[in-house]
């Protein structure tokens, strides 16, 4: 075979293939515009680096292929070495698990990542109309190469063993974790374009007349109070029931007490929304609120606040957690975060009318602890 006219049917295909990757993608990135997601949930500035990590992958396997043509034009034997010596297409591959991937991140578009399916489909057939000229050209030394390398990825088991294991093993346990974990991983990684919920905070939020005129029947206050006069009594009240109202991640659940502090009753109280930890002080003491909730739940534990705080590591210094407790709401603005160990987790003492939040982390796991703090908005 002349190299001249391997190169030839190889850029035919390669220009086939990056015509209908480009219409894919457009159609695609157009239907995501519309729809507006599901988003990739990754801050964009994140997005943007590891777009420039895989970006960077991607351009050298082509240039490693391209030198591997190039240092090789002269040769009349099928080539065989570089990335070749691994996958049959080595720029197709890296096409369609490199720059596809790439730029959904980028784009921080799931339907982008779905597309790469009928994207590897038009590089397939791509390189079925490659390999039929390389099979008339080159005959068993072809067939051979062809039987024992791959088309789009890397025989692991030829390549090397321990890989293979690696792989396996990796592939299997991020399997388990999705399908254990779904909610929460679903939550974490899936968004839509929309407008968070709005809250209302404490002087925008009044009581209602019936509130006064209740009070008013029951003897507590001397005369009748009109609609003008609300304004002026208790600013913080709230006809809501226990709650915590966290908008900065859509959160709004209940504030429950637990029974007990064995892990059985802690549980059964995390079922029933976010629990003010035993020992804990209530909302607007001078001491520090301690409330936990689930990160993550198991699809047979059926309950709705299962990933009540999956998110809560989006929460940033200087947003605020609401608390609505017995009729008044309090607002408290977060100061910082960490990352501690179990048995470092306590109920700090102090003065001041304080905040902690506490879930397991990672999600899916009970390694560690995020706590979140935060202190009363006065």
């Amino acid at each position: 075979m002349k190299p001249q006219s391997k190169t030839k049917g190889i850029l035919n295909s390669l220009a086939i293939g990056i015509f209908g990757n480009f219409l894919i993608s457009a159609a695609v990135l157009a239907l995501d515009v519309l729809l507006g997601g599901p988003k990739i949930y990754i801050e964009r500035s994140s997005a943007t680096v590891v777009f420039a990590v895989v970006l960077a992958l991607f351009l050298t396997v082509v240039f490693w292929s391209i030198y591997t043509l190039v240092k090789n034009k002269s040769s009349q034997r099928l080539i065989a070495t570089g990335p070749y010596q691994y996958v049959r297409h080595p720029i197709y591959s890296a096409i369609i698990f490199l720059l596809n991937p790439a730029l959904a991140i980028l784009f921080r578009s799931w339907l982008l990542f779905l597309a790469i399916i009928p994207v590897y489909f038009v590089w397939r057939k791509c390189a079925k109309k490659e390999e039929k000229y390389l099979a008339e050209k080159f005959g068993q030394d072809y067939w051979q190469y062809e039987n024992v390398t791959w088309r789009f990825l890397p025989n692991l088991w030829r390549v090397n063993k321990i890989l293979f294991y690696i792989a396996s093993a990796l592939s299997i346990f991020a399997i388990t974790f999705v399908c254990l974990n779904f909610s929460a991983v679903y939550l974490r990684w899936v968004n839509y374009e929309k407008k968070p919920a709005k809250v209302t905070y404490d002087n925008q939020q009044q009581p209602s007349p019936s509130y006064f005129q209740q009070m008013f029947e029951a003897g507590y206050i001397g005369h009748p109070i009109d609609q003008e006069s609300i304004s002026y009594y208790k600013p913080n009240y709230s006809e809501q029931p226990n709650l915590i109202i966290i908008s900065k991640i859509n959160v709004r659940a209940p504030l429950v007490f637990a029974s007990g502090t064995s892990q059985k009753e802690l549980n059964k109280a995390l079922d029933q929304g976010v629990i003010i930890y035993p020992g804990s002080a209530l909302p607007g003491q001078n001491s520090e609120v301690f409330l936990s909730g689930h990160s993550s739940s198991y699809p047979w534990d059926k309950t709705q606040y299962g990933q009540v705080f999956t998110l809560l590591d989006k929460v940033q210094a200087g947003d605020t957690v609401s608390l609505i407790y017995d009729h008044a709401q309090y607002d408290y603005r977060i100061t910082g975060k960490q990352i501690l160990a179990p048995k470092d987790t306590k109920i700090n003492s102090t003065d001041e009318p304080t905040l902690a939040l506490m879930t397991c982390w990672p999600i899916g796991t009970a390694l560690n602890r995020l706590v979140v703090k935060g202190e009363l908005v006065k």
